[in-house]
């Protein structure tokens, strides 16, 4: 019985054509490194169809496949071939397989020639290299090209076993693939290499190769050579580059190792076998230097996410609104330079007509700084409702910072307690000054207590001072004074008593927007460095 004849004509994607001819035997359609046709795609499985003689014709045959074979756009499980007819692996594989019957070929197309083995003119390792790079962007995990960059390394060098080592943040090496020839697989851990080798790649960055130890005296009494009994080995730094605004002062590093050794001799490596090694190290190397920049990029969107979600905690735990009372007219905001801030504002009704207002302010800023005022405003919460005198309530509230934070974080503070009368009493630890506006004069009421979390040793003491309708109060943060307009000045205090007069026949909420569009305008374009925070009360 005749044997069919013709060929396929495989078209991929922006490349050539090329062929494959029909004949007697099978031929295999898949990813797996035994096919005739090998297709480097996520979507193709290992052993997607074969085609196979069937009497005078062939015949195509999907080997259970998960994205299906198609002839002619149709779905088939067995279809009989006919010249002209469409071969597609799935609905997402940019691959047309035509069947030709005729004898000729275009011109324009390469036979696909049968790899070759590894000692022979190199045609099937650069085949194989080929269908190395088409994995390389294929969406195939990270191990799983690691493991393909050992195997063809270990079919270009004839070593017996190859290994990827990648550095630890310590700079220790991390074992991430073993592979043995003809792609065994080998455990991660235990294996023994030559420190003596390593250590001389990394230190050069350049590919290390040797082919003959006993050339080479001062490896051949290496420890750890003779031990292992090494007669050659191949050793390609993985390397990525460090952009710089100054293309000529771009540096590199080295990130780990592409490892191969052998027992038995290897002989020489021509220059063929180098030019494939070379470009094998840099596909590795950029491999997995993209995969640690997707890692890095999905950790800063876990983190972002998590500082989002932080935000919104803090921002509900401080008022939404200050409330106002029959004797006060208060208002208040406060405005983080981050989305973390340091500062906190909170008020508190104490009941029979008296309210108390706090400005605090975290050494820092970000997270650690907004725990810290989390557990602040617990305390003073617990502090302010319990009742008594108000120094003995901060002496209290340091203690429980001093025994909380870290060394070296400390909070400054100002708290005022509001009474219908218009008597107010204030405790200033370490904050800065209170300002009280009597008709046209300002008053400053400095803070002579020490910072909460210094010493759990400190005592402060209350002042008081009365207020009359008309009169106004600010407690602030620092962020208002010292915040920097384009030359370099801080707004300073006397801009903000400056301002306070200036607004002062407005209600609380009028003058605390006047303070804020007097501040913006003085920095103008200058981005803020600090938490902004503002408390303003009128008495009625």
């Amino acid at each position: 019985m005749p044997v069919p004849g013709g060929h396929l004509e495989v078209q991929r994607v922006g490349e050539p054509p090329t062929v494959l001819p029909l004949g007697a035997t099978t031929i295999r359609i898949g990813r797996g490194r035994d096919a005739e046709l090998h297709v480097a795609d996520p979507h193709v499985s290992k052993r997607h169809a074969e085609i196979r003689v069937d009497g005078e014709d062939h015949v195509v045959a999907d080997c259970g496949s998960l994205a299906g074979v198609f002839v002619n756009g149709q779905k088939v499980e067995r279809h009989r071939l006919h010249d002209g007819d469409v071969i597609e692996l799935g609905a997402h594989v940019p691959l047309r397989i035509t069947v030709r019957r005729a004898a000729k070929m275009r011109p324009d197309t390469t036979l696909i020639a049968a790899v070759e083995p590894a000692d022979s003119n190199g045609l099937g390792r650069l085949a194989r290299f080929f269908e190395f790079s088409q994995k390389l962007g294929g969406g195939f995990t990270l191990d799983e090209v690691l493991q393909d960059v050992v195997d063809l390394a270990i079919e270009v060098t004839h070593a017996e076993r190859g290994l990827v080592l990648l550095q630890r943040a310590d700079g220790s090496l991390e074992t991430r693939v073993a592979r043995g020839a003809n792609g065994r697989t080998l455990p991660t851990t235990g294996l023994r290499i030559s420190d003596t080798l390593v250590q001389k790649a990394l230190a050069s960055g350049q590919p290390t190769i040797v082919a003959d130890v006993d050339q080479d005296a001062d490896l051949a009494l290496a420890a750890s050579i003779v031990s292992l009994e090494l007669r050659s080995a191949v050793l390609l730094p993985l390397v990525h580059f460090v952009a710089a605004p100054d293309a000529a002062t771009a540096s590199s590093a080295t990130f780990g190792l592409v490892y191969l050794d052998s027992r038995r001799l290897r002989g020489g490596f021509d220059g063929f076998d180098l030019g494939i090694l070379a470009r094998l190290a840099r596909d590795a190397s950029s491999v997995v230097e993209n995969a640690r920049l997707l890692r890095e990029a999905e950790q800063r969107r876990r983190i972002e996410q998590e500082v989002r979600m932080a935000s919104e905690v803090q921002a509900a735990l401080m008022p939404e609104h200050f409330r106002s009372t029959p004797a006060w007219d208060i208002a208040g905001s406060c405005v983080p330079c981050h989305e973390l801030g340091g500062d906190y504002v909170d008020q508190f009704d104490l009941g029979g007509g008296r309210t108390a207002l706090v400005v605090a302010d975290v050494a820092g800023k970000g997270i650690a700084a907004s725990l810290l005022a989390a557990t602040l405003q617990g305390a003073l919460a617990a502090e302010m409702h319990r009742g008594g005198p108000l120094g003995e309530a901060v002496e209290r509230v340091n203690r429980v910072h001093c025994r909380l934070a870290p060394v070296g974080k400390f909070v400054t503070l100002a708290v005022a307690v509001l009474d219908p009368d218009g008597c107010v009493e204030i405790v200033n630890a370490g904050h800065c000054p209170v300002l009280v506006v009597h008709a046209d004069t300002v008053t400053t009421l400095p803070g002579d207590g020490m910072a909460l979390g210094l010493s759990d040793e400190a005592t402060y003491q209350s002042s008081t001072v009365q207020l009359r309708a008309g009169d106004t109060l600010a407690l602030y943060s620092d962020g208002i004074v010292e915040c920097l307009g384009p030359d370099h000045e801080l707004f300073d205090e006397s801009r903000l008593a400056a301002s306070l007069q200036a607004h002062r026949r407005a209600d609380a909420a009028g003058i605390l927007a006047g303070i804020v569009r007097d501040v913006d305008t003085f920095r103008k374009e200058v981005a803020n460095s600090d938490d902004r925070s503002l408390i303003v009360v009128r008495a009625r």
